[in-house]
């Protein structure tokens, strides 16, 4: 099992969910106030401790104790080159992984995965105005989350099997705005 998650996923609890059942894990970080800590254990660091993952990134291991968890590996990823311009300033990119045992690019790359599946959910996130769940359960989120994907399925198959050619390209908005919402003002017209 792997869990692959953003930021809002950095919880100590979390990650001692998934260690008490030998998950494995990988968390991005992008808050600043928490990249901070850790990218502060990799100054000073030589040359020669990154190590070369390909793309024009380079990457290193940094170990760090969050307040209150126990000790932690992060791969620290930095990127040297954009498109073909070596940048100034190199960005860094940090994620807290569960294991240290493997290479450094398999552990980014496992973690990058994660943005097929992320880009799958875009449609009902953009489309549906999904960004927000309104529950405060995880589990009533994922119900909620798995009635977005439907419903996009389900449009999906409304544009693909009653729409001409020409207005399949215009992705789920006009569909929602055009079907969806005329049936809701009738249906607020009618005080039902």
């Amino acid at each position: 099992m792997w869990l692959r998650a953003d930021n809002a996923y950095y919880r100590g609890k979390l990650v001692g969910f998934c260690r008490e059942r030998g998950w494995d894990y990988s968390i991005s970080l992008t808050d600043d106030r928490k990249r901070r800590p850790v990218l502060e254990v990799l100054e000073g660091l030589p040359e020669s401790a990154w190590e070369d993952i390909g793309m024009g990134e380079q990457a290193a291991f940094s170990l760090h104790r969050p307040q209150g968890w126990e000790e932690q590996w992060y791969v620290v990823v930095r990127k040297l080159v954009e498109g073909r311009r070596k940048v100034l300033i190199p960005a860094h990119t940090v994620i807290l992984v569960s294991r240290n045992d493997l290479p450094l690019k398999e552990l980014a790359r496992r973690h990058r995965g994660k943005r097929g599946q992320e880009n799958a959910f875009k449609g009902p996130l953009v489309e549906l105005g999904l960004h927000h769940p309104p529950c405060r359960g995880y589990r009533a989120n994922q119900a909620f989350y798995a009635c977005g994907q439907l419903a996009q399925l389900l449009l999906v198959a409304m544009q693909y099997g009653l729409l001409p050619k020409a207005a399949r390209k215009h992705g789920l908005r006009p569909l929602v705005r055009h079907a969806v919402r005329t049936v809701e003002r009738l249906v607020r017209t009618g005080r039902r």
